[in-house]
């Protein structure tokens, strides 16, 4: 790649290009990923209906009559709104209930056999969610993914606002704030006595959420060259994080102390998040010399290849008198600028899509045949294998035509989903799960390649500011994605043709954005963009 002497990645070559100091923050960055992921999935567990009937049916006495099995179950009844755990065997004088004989059919049906609407709701006790404690399978049952929503709206605003922050005040302020209200958030989450608290919860609890996911790549993209990108940004550390929340969650399978098990894994990254540096591209843009010299001669220590003062000094002269006035003011209207107008209107289409395939499957795990916590492992562990190869074919064939290919998986997946829940078929089942997996695999991947790509085509004094709005965007589409999911049960196929559809938007459009493999970082908007020619394939 022909680089210009002046160009920040000049100097980033000169220190050791992908070295020691950039691997260490790359593993930091990606496992500081574990805090939000928990956050993240959290809303889908403790959103989870588990096995549930209508206690009211006729295998159920009222009267003095004792239980002749000996299982535990949870009793909620609605006269007096409260929860029981007892167990079969021993009447229940408090409600004058006893249990004489129970039918575990799950049939989740809110109406009793002679047609009246039932009064007391019996759970299965293999989870325990905010389903189970405040009863929402029935005339509640739109609050769960009604939070979901409210959650995501937190992450939207985060976005929003942590784009702008990060390019005023820099990358390490925000990362750092965003765990604080993670851990704060979860807090509130575990001691909640209502819904509405605990809706409250999770909406801080997204923007915490989003602050994270607008600059966790942008610091890391700030002191890497542009052939490792890929490697640094697309590694499947979020479905292998996936993997171990899954686990875990199997073997806690209680809301509350998932979210103060959360809350406590939070502690240890801030202290970490503590020691990180700041970008020394933002000192940069920002003309502070000296304080991006020093984190350029620590980088070139730590990569054990030191830069003495004279040429470091020569470098930071010559790239000087091309970057930005820093008493310009940068904002998202930027991104509508005619230099940037095309990029950032065909990326809105594509991250509304990452958000809307994403949490529209995600949260329609839920609705799919299967143990919930197999199936949160089988969506996560395919995409691991996938995201590898995605990242060769960014260096490969280019990160454009790698978008394409993620989203026309996605677009195959979700339109066969949408066919298969319109048809009678003894197979439906198996044929809904492997084919919905199957779309999951498309957009899972696809988040790697679709944030690569912004990120280098945004120049640095609005790289921050371009990912937050897209993020912005991406959790619009979020918002939507659980009631979809939830729409998806009333009319079966729906969210999935929708996504098909808004899959296919997404493949015509990425056709009309430029190819970024190669391309140096640029630092400012330019009038005219000047393609460097591109370096040698790394696989």
């Amino acid at each position: 790649m022909v680089m210009d002497k002046y160009h920040p990645e000049a100097i980033l070559e000169e220190i050791g290009g992908c070295g020691s100091f950039q691997i260490h923050l790359s593993i930091l960055s990606h496992f500081m990923k574990l805090p939000t992921l928990f956050s993240m999935l959290l809303m889908v567990f403790s959103t989870a209906s588990p096995k549930w009937e209508c206690a009211d049916d006729k295998n159920i006495l009222i009267g003095n009559s004792t239980w002749e099995k000996t299982e535990r179950l949870h009793v909620y009844n609605r006269t007096y709104n409260d929860n029981v755990n007892v167990t079969m065997g021993k009447s229940f004088p408090r409600y004058n209930i006893s249990i004489e004989h129970v039918n575990y059919d799950n049939r989740n049906n809110c109406e009793n056999r002679n047609g009246t609407r039932c009064s007391t709701i019996k759970y299965g006790t293999e989870m325990n969610t905010i389903v189970t404690e405040w009863s929402m399978a029935c005339e509640m049952s739109w609050i769960p993914s009604t939070i979901a929503s409210v959650q995501m709206c937190g992450i939207l605003i985060g976005n929003l606002v942590s784009g702008q922050l990060a390019d005023s005040f820099g990358r390490k302020s925000p990362w750092l704030g965003s765990q604080i209200i993670l851990i704060i958030a979860n807090l509130i989450a575990y001691f909640s006595t209502s819904w509405l608290m605990f809706g409250c919860a999770r909406a801080i609890c997204g923007f915490g959420m989003g602050v994270f996911l607008t600059v966790e790549y942008t610091l890391i993209t700030e002191v890497s060259v542009s052939k490792w990108r890929p490697w640094i940004i697309a590694a499947p550390s979020w479905p292998l994080l996936c993997c171990v929340y899954s686990l875990v969650n199997f073997l806690l399978p209680d809301w509350r102390k998932m979210h103060l098990l959360t809350a406590m894994l939070t502690v240890p990254f801030i202290i970490a998040a503590w020691f990180m540096p700041e970008s020394f591209r933002w000192y940069l843009s920002h003309d502070r010399q000296n304080n991006a010299k020093d984190i350029i001669t620590m980088i070139a220590k730590r990569n054990k290849h030191p830069i003495n003062d004279e040429t470091l000094d020569e470098l930071l002269d010559l790239q000087k008198e091309h970057v930005i006035n820093t008493d310009r003011k940068y904002t998202v209207l930027q991104l509508f600028t005619p230099r940037l107008i095309k990029t950032t209107l065909l990326s809105m289409v594509n991250w509304l899509a990452l958000g809307l395939l994403s949490y529209g499957i995600q949260y329609g795990i839920q609705a799919l045949s299967g143990n919930l916590f197999m199936n949160l492992f089988l969506f996560s562990v395919i995409i691991i294998p996938a995201t590898l190869i995605a990242i060769g074919l960014c260096n490969w064939i280019g990160r454009r035509r790698t978008v394409i290919l993620t989203y026309f998986v996605a677009f195959l997946g979700c339109l066969i989903v949408g066919i298969v829940q319109n048809i009678e078929t003894d197979l439906k089942g198996p044929l809904t799960n492997g084919f919905a997996m199957f779309a999951s695999l498309g957009i899972g991947v696809a988040w790697g390649p679709v944030q690569l790509v912004i990120l280098e085509l945004y120049p640095t004094v609005v790289r921050s500011i371009g990912n937050g709005y897209l993020n912005t965007i991406a959790r619009l589409g979020a918002v939507i994605g659980p009631q979809l999911a939830y729409l998806n049960t009333r009319v079966p196929g729906v969210m999935y043709f929708i996504c098909a559809g808004v899959g296919l938007c997404c493949i015509i459009g990425t056709l009309l954005l430029p190819e970024t493999k190669g391309v140096a970082l640029e630092d400012k908007i330019k009038t005219n963009k000047v393609i460097d020619q591109p370096d040698n394939d790394v696989v």
